[in-house]
């Protein structure tokens, strides 16, 4: 699913990202992974759940890169509370869990893109790259 929207955002800057995952190997993959993107600053980490939501509140990303099994709540909560406060970030949920039931679940809370970390990497790739270029995002 590609998602297309009526940006405000101004050329020049940068995609700013959030990873919002227990796992501290996967964030320094997803790390290094969008260290190789232009036009993409990864601005915070969170492993649980209330910094991931302190982080949304305080560093206002653009895109949130959430697990849906992380301490001190779910993902899901956190994906609930983005799409009420923060409509315009863009969810892409990240998971070890695609089941059918949480990707249903996801979609219906407003999440943009749901994702299996074990086979779905290269697409997560694609679409924060399809994200910076179709938003205006600077290109180095």
């Amino acid at each position: 699913m590609k998602v297309e929207t009526n940006s405000a955002r101004q050329p020049g800057r940068r995609l700013k990202l959030l990873i919002a995952d227990d796992s501290a190997a996967l964030c320094d993959r997803l790390v290094n992974m969008f260290a190789e993107l232009e036009g993409v600053e990864v601005i915070g980490l969170a492993q649980d759940v209330p910094s991931a939501h302190a982080a949304i509140r305080t560093l206002s990303p653009d895109v949130v890169i959430l697990d849906i099994q992380m301490p001190g709540g779910s993902g899901i909560d956190v994906l609930r509370a983005v799409k009420e406060k923060r409509s315009s970030t863009i969810a892409i949920m990240l998971t070890n869990h695609p089941y059918l039931q949480y990707r249903q679940k996801c979609l219906e809370l407003g999440a943009d893109y749901f994702f299996s970390k074990s086979t779905d990497a290269q697409r997560l790739r694609e679409v924060i790259e399809e994200l910076t270029e179709s938003q205006g995002y600077i290109h180095e």
